[in-house]
């Protein structure tokens, strides 16, 4: 069994993938991320087997000649190729043996390439199209044929980014980007095999770029590393619940309220030690003085009368003919009930 075949190449992903799983069965990774992981190896290796073994035939490059060498002559040269040369055999004087049988396949390429225009059709959709699609006879035929495994290809890894892009596997975020670059991609080769590459070829021309196999590149590449960046990007899991979260911020609360309540304690702590109670005198004296400063401004006591925040005593409102600050007036409601608590008790 040779190894470009595709059995060997199959046989040798699986090993390669049990191998690996065998060695990272001691990681920290969970067992979804392992087989995730082997699916993006297979792929990887699958479409870098066709990549470097199955890449598409071109007989022109193969045999070294210009696009537009006739028919004839490419011919004998595959004749040659196969062995039978009439003019060794002229040389030598001998009879010239009947020429070998040349494939269906390859006779149809032939017969094709004869065609007028079908040279620019062997460019745009490869020799594959032109070799076994025995019911294509113009260029949407052709582009149906040719695009249909395309569209396979495509399918078949966007299949593995939905699997990639899961929200257990953490990348959910990807999904978007990694398929909306593969669609971009697809509509991009669709766009090039039926309008960029319809470009009818000269009739001298000895060169062209040939379009289906650059793009059979290119679309391969993107094939191989879309997957691998996607599953070699960090995953990022969506937060839990709200309850999940609070649990511990609900904790803290309640650990914290108790201190809370211990601060009306100090009070009394704080004025009996003569270091503490001249720090308290010192920073309550520095407040009221910052206080005073602030509301004896009278800018600011107007932007706080516009804002309704106004704090001006009754005082200084029936001197002014104004009504008393809004804020003082709540102030002094929510004091009043509070009043009854700091009475001097009964002696």
């Amino acid at each position: 069994m040779s190894f470009t075949s595709p059995n060997s190449i199959l046989f040798t992903g699986l090993s390669l993938a049990a191998a690996w799983l065998y060695g990272s069965q001691r990681g920290q990774k969970s067992t979804l991320s392992r087989v995730l992981a082997a699916v993006v190896i297979l792929h990887t290796f699958h479409v870098l087997c066709r990549l470097v073994f199955f890449r598409p035939t071109n007989l022109f490059l193969r045999l070294n000649i210009p696009i537009n060498a006739p028919v004839d002559y490419i011919r004998s040269l595959l004749l040659m190729e196969a062995g039978y040369d009439t003019r060794e055999h002229s040389r030598l004087g001998a009879v010239v043996p009947v020429p070998p049988e040349i494939p269906r396949d390859i006779e149809l390429l032939l017969t094709r390439l004869g065609v007028h225009d079908s040279r620019t059709s062997f460019v745009r959709f490869g020799q594959g199209a032109m070799q076994t699609c025995q019911y294509c006879s113009s260029a949407a035929d052709y582009a149906l044929f040719t695009l249909s495994g395309i569209l396979l290809e495509y399918l078949r890894t966007a299949t593995l980014l939905l699997l990639l892009t899961t929200k257990i596997n953490g990348r959910q975020r990807l999904r978007t980007i990694t398929l909306g670059a593969l669609t971009s991609a697809f509509l991009a080769e669709v766009y090039a095999f039926i309008s960029a590459s319809n470009m009818p070829l000269a009739q001298d021309a000895k060169t062209a770029f040939m379009w289906h196999d650059r793009l059979f590149l290119a679309r391969n590449v993107l094939l191989v590393f879309l997957p691998i960046i996607t599953q070699v990007l960090p995953a990022i899991y969506a937060a839990g619940p709200a309850s999940v979260s609070l649990a511990p911020a609900l904790g803290r609360l309640e650990r914290a309220l108790p201190r809370a309540h211990l601060l009306k304690y100090t009070r009394q702590a704080i004025l009996r030690r003569p270091d503490t109670r001249e720090r308290a005198v010192r920073f309550w004296a520095k407040d009221a003085a910052e206080g005073e400063a602030a509301r004896s401004d009278a800018t600011v006591q107007m932007t706080a009368f516009k804002l309704g925040l106004g704090f001006r005593g009754p005082a200084e409102a029936e001197r002014d003919n104004t009504r008393e600050g809004f804020l003082r007036a709540n102030a002094r409601m929510a004091l009043q009930p509070l009043q009854v608590l700091f009475t001097t008790p009964p002696s």
